[in-house]
């Protein structure tokens, strides 16, 4: 790849990244160089992580992560599909690699020891780590019920809706995406959870770079995950799409029986296999020597899988669609971020590479898109597939896959609305005698839920987009940031209740009275929110056994009177809270935000309520739309921080005049992020920033650059 054409590289007053090119093939150089200038050691950190390397930099708290990357062989299959990939994508690959060692170069003194070789397929490797969860969740939650393995993190983030021409008042469409992930990245400082969902929720977090590019007719607008190519959720110059967790079934898990004198060959239907061992070395700082990695893999669906455990006679495996063929999704995102209107959207998914999610899509014209995206394979209709499948048994392999239009999906919308909270497919536009889309119709593999799920973010979701008419920017933007404990008034009669019969004590009635008035929000700057998380988080410590959490909220839900014991539970957890509210810098009067961090430097926005999780049940989240979840309050500092919530915030208003869009980013906690603070307080604030159009950039320029490959990438 030889000298190519300019690349400009300029910064808004948020310090946003806006690329432009007049080709493409520049295009992505310069979007390489501005990802390493905003998140140099993240990118470079999963570089080292796709290699299986991060623990010579991290120690032993990566060494799961590095055995993960070896197992799965994230590096070596991006090699593969690096060679696979058509000329033109693996042009961009090295175009993007080679915008990174630019910036290396240009500025060695920020270059960590550590870095590793660059090379082409780094960026299909970092995508491959990225959906790894979402890829293999099913079969792994099968082996965790199985007793094999760890099941996958419990809860289910992330909000999606779109708000239709019908109902606002200009004939646009505002269309949200806001997915709720773990919060900071590798070189962060560990923010632990509560310890009881530590064991649910995986270490390390999101890390994400956000960009406005444009070249010729290509425009993308989104948050890049560290390392990768293009950003999964975003908008183009026609066209936005949100996505929250869910989807189709994409792997399954399967039981391998092993010979009794030779643990490396099984038989399917009597024919003779082998499962290939071999070792890696993994390099941990601290440690002298290196630790061996045994790594097994088999041959399962045309592909090859890694052993996950052994167990009574038996190797376990997960088999994913998604092992081979990765580079095709990237190949898919440029199709979107180019597409024209919803029909071109849908093309543009023909070849059902997207990762398994809820996709909520929309385009200037009007239209709106749902799909339950994913590359699902066809089984058998007689499996089981709540237990491992039988790899020996030839009939549990997997048929070809579904296509586009097999998939759960709705075009359109009568109510004017769509919502997308990880509820079920056939809750888009609430609960109805006639659901926008019927289950019945589609394989259960397809659907991969219970009908009818709902969630109390989805239900806050329909009850504000059904109840909104003529709305404009400001309308939507509440909705956004909706901070609602939609729980509030339930509870606070069934205190009322508890009161009634046996008042508080004389010192703890400011302390009820606070509780009684509260106004149900989760805002930072709200004394009666903290006063109410303190009571509901004691509600649930003080329960007599486990479970009766959920029991409670279900009589308190349902408007049931209390039993005794139940009023002398919220009397008791009120007078604790009480006690502990006292104790906080100001008293009654000390805010949620003060308490409750997203960092040092900003207050706490909203802020989720649960129950301990019950044996075979998912966690039931009691969330504002705008979730943010925090760690137990350290009492040496009486401060909690958030390690979990929506990193990657953006509103899309889409119309006949183009797209805008708005957006609340985690924010860049460089040392030399000159735009720090600003961001965090608009992030944890309540607050969107606007971004300018992709055809229109701010004028600061931070880089005009010549594109050229520094790379051999012959």
């Amino acid at each position: 790849m030889s000298s190519q054409g300019t690349v400009r590289v300029e910064r808004d007053e948020w310090g946003v990244a806006y690329v432009s090119a007049a080709e493409e093939r520049d295009l992505f150089f310069g979007l390489g160089y501005a990802q390493a200038s905003d998140l140099l050691h993240e990118l470079l950190g999963q570089y080292k992580l796709v290699r299986g390397e991060l623990s010579s930099v991290l120690g032993e708290a990566a060494l799961e992560r590095d055995a993960e990357a070896l197992r799965w062989g994230y590096l070596a299959q991006a090699r593969a599909d690096y060679a696979r990939a058509s000329p033109a994508m693996r042009a961009r690959y090295a175009a993007f690699v080679a915008g990174i060692d630019r910036y290396l170069r240009d500025h060695p003194g920020e270059v960590p020891a550590w870095a590793p070789p660059l090379e082409p397929a780094l960026p299909i490797a970092a995508m491959r780590a990225l959906v790894q969860y979402w890829v293999t969740a099913d079969g792994r939650a099968v082996l965790a019920a199985a007793g094999i393995g760890s099941a996958p993190v419990v809860e289910r983030g992330s909000n999606a809706w779109a708000l239709l021409p019908q109902r606002t008042a200009d004939g646009v469409t505002y269309l949200l995406s806001d997915p709720h992930l773990p919060l900071g990245g590798l070189f962060e400082e560990f923010v632990p959870p509560p310890a009881w969902i530590a064991a649910a929720m995986p270490r390390g977090g999101f890390a994400g770079h956000e960009v406005v590019a444009r070249a010729d007719e290509l425009s993308i607008t989104g948050v890049v995950s560290a390392g990768t190519l293009l950003p999964l959720i975003g908008h183009g110059a026609h066209c936005a799409w949100g996505l929250t967790t869910g989807g189709p079934a994409v792997s399954d898990a399967y039981r391998i029986r092993v010979e009794p004198h030779d643990e490396l060959a099984w038989r399917c239907d009597g024919e003779l296999r082998r499962i290939d061992r071999r070792s890696e070395w993994i390099t941990v700082a601290g440690r002298a020597e290196p630790l061996e990695l045994v790594v097994e893999t088999v041959e399962l669906n045309g592909t090859r899988t890694p052993v996950i455990a052994r167990a009574d006679g038996c190797a376990y495996a997960v088999s994913t669609t998604y092992a081979e063929h990765l580079w095709r999704l990237d190949e898919q995102l440029l199709a979107m971020y180019r597409a024209r209107d919803i029909d071109e959207l849908k093309a543009a998914f023909e070849p059902c590479v997207f990762l398994p999610q809820n996709v909520v899509a929309a385009d200037v014209h009007g239209d709106a898109w749902y799909v339950r995206a994913g590359h699902a394979p066809r089984r058998s209709a007689h499996l089981d597939r709540g237990v491992p499948l039988d790899a020996g048994d030839a009939a549990s392999a997997w048929q070809g896959r579904h296509t586009l239009e097999e998939l759960v999906q709705h075009r359109g919308s009568e109510t004017g609305f769509l919502q997308s909270c990880n509820t079920a497919p056939d809750t888009l536009t609430g609960p109805h005698p006639r659901p926008a889309i019927d289950l019945t119709a589609y394989p259960p593999v397809l659907v991969n839920d219970r009908p009818g799920r709902s969630n109390t973010r989805g239900d806050r979701a329909v009850e504000l987009l059904a109840n909104t008419f003529d709305a404009r920017l400001a309308d939507a933007v509440a909705i956004a940031l909706d901070d609602l404990w939609p729980e509030t008034a339930a509870w606070q009669r069934a205190l009322s209740q508890a009161l009634r019969t046996t008042p508080p004590d004389v010192a703890d009635r400011p302390f009820a009275r606070l509780l009684l008035a509260f106004d149900g929000r989760a805002h930072a700057a709200s004394p009666g929110a903290l006063g109410w998380l303190l009571w509901r988080e004691l509600v649930r410590e003080l329960q007599a056994e486990p479970g009766e959490g959920a029991a409670l909220t279900a009589a308190v839900l349902a408007g049931e009177a209390l039993t005794p014991a139940r009023e002398e539970l919220l009397r008791r957890a009120l007078a604790a809270a009480a006690e502990r509210m006292r104790g906080t810098p100001h008293g009654l009067g000390t805010a949620l935000g003060e308490v409750l961090r997203f960092g040092e430097a900003a207050g706490g926005g909203a802020a989720f309520l649960a129950h301990r999780p019950v044996a075979g049940q998912d966690l039931p989240l009691v969330a504002p739309l705008r979730v943010a979840m925090y760690s137990d309050i350290d009492p040496g500092s009486g401060r909690a921080r958030a390690y979990f919530g929506g990193p990657s915030l953006r509103l899309t208003r889409l119309g006949p005049d183009g797209v805008r869009s708005w957006s609340a980013i985690s924010p860049d906690r460089r040392e030399s992020g000159a735009h720090s603070a600003d961001q965090a307080h608009v992030f944890a604030g309540g607050e969107l920033r606007a971004l300018a159009p992709a055809d229109a950039p701010p004028r600061t320029l931070e880089a005009e650059l010549t594109a050229t490959a520094a790379l051999d990438v012959d």
